[in-house]
Formats: C-alpha cells, sequence, structure tokens
C-alpha cells in the first residue's frame, strides 16, 4: 500500500481528542483520530474542551497529549 502523506508532512500519533484545522495531508488524505499532522503554525484545540487546553488545562499539541496525561484517549480503545 502507498503512504498516503509525503515525506515532509510528520503525522504522530496523539490523543483522538486532539484536533486541527489541517486534518487532511497535503495530499488529500483524510488523517485518522488518534493521528495529527504535526505543524510549528498549526493552531491545536481539545474536542473535549473545544480550547486550545485539555480537561487537565494543560496545552494541547502533539508533543503533550500523549499516553502520559490522564485525559489521553488513545484510538485502539
Amino acid at each position: 500500500m502507498t503512504d498516503p502523506y509525503p515525506p515532509e508532512v510528520e503525522v504522530v500519533p496523539c490523543c483522538v481528542h486532539l484536533r486541527t484545522k489541517q486534518q487532511r495531508a497535503p495530499s488529500g488524505a483524510p488523517i485518522r483520530p488518534g493521528f495529527v499532522a504535526c505543524s510549528t503554525t498549526a493552531t491545536y484545540w481539545c474536542e473535549q474542551t473545544c480550547a486550545s487546553f485539555g480537561p487537565d488545562d494543560a496545552p494541547g499539541t502533539p508533543e503533550r497529549c500523549q499516553p502520559e496525561r490522564r485525559c489521553y484517549d488513545s484510538a485502539s480503545e
């Protein structure tokens, strides 16, 4: 199967509740919940709080929305 994401787009695993306006890769392929395209210019928000921070009041970013957080939900749950 061909990788739908070009090599310049870093798609990383994260909490399924993390959102950004870039929910599609530049190729047009949708990005599954639990993954997000990393960008230094993107604005991220938590779907649970509808804000830039999660239920634990910490910022919502791909680097921070990982299994160590108590509010984290994985795509496989």
